[in-house]
């Protein structure tokens, strides 16, 4: 649980100090200092919050905050130590929920509850201001959320194949409608109805970075109570982080003997990314020829199921004229992380630059991913007609849907 951190001593001494986490971690192979690799910060962790003999001073605080949570060292470990899980366990030890300042704070439990920035895009340069993003790094607001058009069930075209309930997560809903959009139509096309349910919120992801584990709980709490009680095949989800969210650390905020624990083991078992859906169940209608040269960036927060990271290629690789052209490391982090790119603006940077270069050597003018957070840092850096985009979007184009985006 992440409210423990003495719970991860044991497996804190598992690690044999290998180095497969210099090979994969993305702050270590910006910055080349010690500290930011897994083995090193868990030495300090261990030291300063578990054991108590090390000073909890202002260089460790930056050690703790320094980590994406990118959970690819975890990926990596012969030994498969959650340093992600670590790292936040940490943060709630240290902090208690209050790592950002106030405004913040508040900022980010109003978007969390209303699933984006609805109510606040008239005031988007306050928003701005607040956060600390510039201008370059915001996408053009929707003159409409997700949820301004869509609502209740939706039910396909021609015969039912199979119902789904569709988790909207805040970026979809605020900023990206479009996803949610060319999700519909695709599912519609392919015979699966659709329930859109009323009264969830933001999947606590951003408050689990933060150590807020009473946030993430509020959140995850209303989501489930809305999730468990709906009859449907699958959950579906268009992004890899609510998902990660959803399958595996709902259980980790949720405590075994939590009345509530049950309902969120059952929500987590039932929980799919779309592309990985659609796969799964195979399309009934096959989508028109399409000439486009794509390349596929996988999101960090992918990988909580063994096929999520390939489901996109797969499923693209059905329209006829689309080429995919393979970056030569795919899986690297973009640096994005949610909004640690905000605090840690140059170091970010450093890590995005190798892969932009990678999409640029692949001659691809559309980057895929399923992260709503990639599709933003990338396309912050992206130039000319390149753009990054969710996979389903080019689905829906190749269905000839018209989804704006």
């Amino acid at each position: 649980m992440f409210n423990d951190l003495k719970q991860y001593e044991s497996l804190m001494e598992k690690c044999s100090h290998c180095a497969f986490c210099e090979a994969t971690c993305p702050v270590y192979l910006a910055d080349l200092l010690e500290t930011s690799v897994a083995r090193s910060r868990m030495t300090v962790i261990r030291e300063a919050l578990v054991k108590e003999t090390l000073p909890v001073s202002k260089r460790v605080r930056e050690i703790v905050d320094r980590c994406l949570l990118c959970s690819n060292c975890h990926q990596t470990c012969p030994a498969h130590v959650p340093v992600d899980e670590i790292v936040v366990a940490a943060r709630h030890k240290l902090y208690k929920g209050k790592r950002m300042n106030m405004a913040k704070r508040l900022l980010l439990k109003q978007v969390m509850e209303n699933r984006g920035l609805k109510g606040l895009l008239k005031k988007a340069d306050v928003v701005a201001k607040t956060v600390g993003i510039s201008p370059k790094e915001i996408p053009p607001f929707p003159k409409q959320s997700f949820d301004d058009l869509y609502k209740g069930t939706v039910a396909p075209e021609g015969e039912k194949r199979a119902r789904v309930a569709y988790f909207v997560g805040c970026a979809t809903n605020g900023l990206y409608p479009d996803t949610g959009v060319a999700t519909m139509q695709v599912l519609s096309k392919n015979g699966i109805e659709v329930v859109l349910p009323e009264g969830l919120v933001c999947c606590g992801l951003p408050a689990i970075g933060e150590g807020d584990l009473k946030t993430a709980r509020e959140m995850m709490e209303k989501n489930i109570a809305v999730l468990s009680g709906i009859e449907a095949d699958a959950i579906i989800t268009d992004c890899t982080s609510c998902g990660l969210v959803f399958n595996k650390k709902v259980l980790k905020v949720i405590a075994a003997d939590d009345p509530l624990h049950a309902k969120a083991s059952g929500v987590a078992a039932k929980i799919r990314e779309v592309t990985d859906y659609l796969c799964e169940i195979g399309l009934s209608k096959s989508p028109e020829k399409l000439a486009c040269r794509y390349t596929y960036h996988v999101p960090c927060h992918g990988n909580w199921t063994e096929t999520v990271n390939d489901a996109p290629k797969k499923l693209l690789a059905q329209i006829s004229g689309a080429k995919l052209a393979e970056m030569d490391e795919p899986d690297k982090c973009c640096g994005a992380a949610g909004a640690y790119f905000v605090e840690n603006r140059e170091l970010s940077e450093k890590i995005r630059a190798p892969k932009m270069k990678d999409i640029d050597e692949t001659g691809a003018e559309l980057i895929i991913t399923q992260c709503p957070s990639c599709r933003t840092y990338l396309n912050a850096a992206l130039e000319g007609e390149k753009r990054a985009e969710h996979p389903m979007m080019l689905l829906a184009r190749a269905y000839g849907c018209e989804i704006g985006g």
